[in-house]
């Protein structure tokens, strides 16, 4: 019992010893703070300094309409030194949900769909192996039983919409539609895509949709794949 004691503490100790040994010289931040929000700035700098943020990170808060932190720091790529900047691109990971879900309220707004229309309406596949009672508000609230494909996914189907589809297309449902909640944590994204493509005019993609119809009018850049982000770039290089 002592010895097992002993190991965990040695092994707590090693961890601590990592976490608190930063190889770089100095921590870069940078921006702008309101001076009696400066303790939170400190304490970002100490993540960086404790090796708690491993990379590089940026943090904005508004408060009552104001905002009074913007700041930025450590190191988009360490190994090359590239320091973060104010326009470092971070990824977002579940909080793109949050995105495709305006995209889907801005549609209904529209009138171009409602929430409880049936996914079949605008795309008749995806009704196949028991999945015809599905409804666009069981899409995006993880009610689908569609957490998980059967089928793998490799990277040249996660880059092309019509394999994709398909895929979503034959899947048969991990358990009864509209029965449970379970986080669509890999197929949401592709989900709404498929919706915004057929319900759109344009046939626009989710990320696509954004951009033109919310980012561009707010100054914002949020992007859903590599070819919305590579799009953009070229645009941007022949400026």
């Amino acid at each position: 019992m002592l010895y097992k004691i002993a190991w965990f503490i040695g092994v707590a100790l090693v961890f601590v010893t990592i976490r608190n040994t930063n190889p770089e010289r100095e921590i870069h931040v940078d921006g702008d703070v309101a001076k009696e929000w400066s303790h939170v700035a400190d304490v970002f700098r100490k993540n960086l300094e404790e090796n708690w943020e491993r990379s590089g990170a940026a943090f904005v808060v508004y408060h009552k309409g104001q905002k009074v932190i913007d700041i930025w720091g450590g190191y988009a790529d360490r190994e090359s030194q590239r320091k973060w900047t104010k326009n470092t691109l971070s990824v977002a990971f579940s909080c793109s949900k949050a995105i495709g879900a305006i995209v889907i309220a801005k549609l209904v707004d529209e009138g171009r769909m409602e929430y409880d229309d049936l996914v079949t309406k605008y795309w008749p596949e995806f009704g196949k192996n028991g999945k015809g009672n599905v409804t666009i508000r069981w899409l995006i609230t993880h009610k689908a039983g569609l957490a998980y494909t059967d089928h793998p996914i490799e990277w040249e189907d996660a880059i092309d919409h019509k394999k994709i589809d398909k895929i979503l297309e034959n899947q048969k449902p991990n358990w009864p539609p509209g029965t449970e909640i379970g986080y669509h944590a890999v197929t949401h994204g592709w989900l709404v895509d498929a919706i915004v493509r057929r319900v759109d005019h344009k046939k626009r993609t989710v990320g696509q949709y954004f951009r033109e119809e919310i980012g561009q009018k707010f100054g914002w850049f949020f992007f859903f794949d590599f070819q919305d982000l590579s799009n953009f770039k070229i645009k941007k290089l022949k400026r």
